[in-house]
């Protein structure tokens, strides 16, 4: 009988294992961790820790550093949330009413309860725009408001929340265009936290219960957002 090598055991052993179980595992626990604790409070070798990684070091061989684990967290959510306004803004028409517009704003947003991990997003996202650490829809919003005008750029990020805004600025009574800023910044407050709040005491929400919080929250934002002064069209 002969006794040669079993070539694809030997390929096995010497092929490289792809590095992306790992680097899946150290986001995924990132995110709990983060959520559950706080960014500030949690370190890096937690993370390594609590990911069963044997190195170290896995953190800064996948990300760099705990800024670039954070931003992969972070990166595709918003790239998610931003596409799915943009899609909810396409399917509207040319002019889209004012309660279409709340919808459009609110409940992307909102459907990220539906999952543990969108849950663990919406707490960090809070997180990072209470410690001004992150940009707050109402920053991109009052940007647009104060080019109203201007038109839009390819380049600028999150298109999806800025053809929202400037659509809303498009509807908004001119006698009122002075305290917008202010009412946007309490509607970021307003939905941002809500959501997070909501997510941290209730993650075992049932679709009924999560639908019936988000239909409070839409209609909290809309008579915060001059529901009853826009231009009649």
């Amino acid at each position: 009988m002969g006794g040669g090598v079993d070539d694809s055991w030997l390929s096995s052993r010497l092929m490289p294992r792809s590095p992306e179980p790992a680097r899946e595992a150290l986001i995924a626990v990132a995110e709990r961790l983060f959520a559950e604790r706080g960014v500030d409070a949690v370190t890096v070798r937690d993370v390594v820790k609590a990911s069963g990684q044997r190195n170290s070091s896995a953190v800064q061989y996948h990300f760099g550093n705990k800024a670039g684990l954070l931003q992969a967290i972070l990166d595709p959510h918003q790239a998610r949330l931003d596409a799915r306004r943009a899609e909810m803004f396409a399917e509207l028409g040319e002019r889209p009413g004012f309660d279409e517009l709340i919808e459009v704003f609110v409940r992307p947003l909102a459907s990220l309860l539906d999952s543990e991990s969108g849950r663990h997003y919406i707490r960090i996202r809070a997180q990072l725009v209470s410690a001004a650490r992150l940009p707050s829809d109402s920053d991109l919003m009052r940007d647009v408001l104060a080019g109203a005008g201007g038109g839009e750029s390819a380049n600028e990020p999150r298109p999806g929340i800025r053809r929202v805004a400037q659509a809303l600025v498009d509807l908004v009574d001119d006698t009122v265009m002075p305290d917008l800023g202010y009412r946007l910044e309490l509607t970021a407050v307003l939905l941002l936290h809500g959501l997070a709040d909501f997510a941290q005491r209730h993650p075992s929400a049932t679709a009924a219960e999560r639908e019936a919080f988000t239909g409070v929250l839409t209609r909290s934002v809309a008579a915060m957002n001059l529901g009853d002064r826009v231009i009649s069209r």
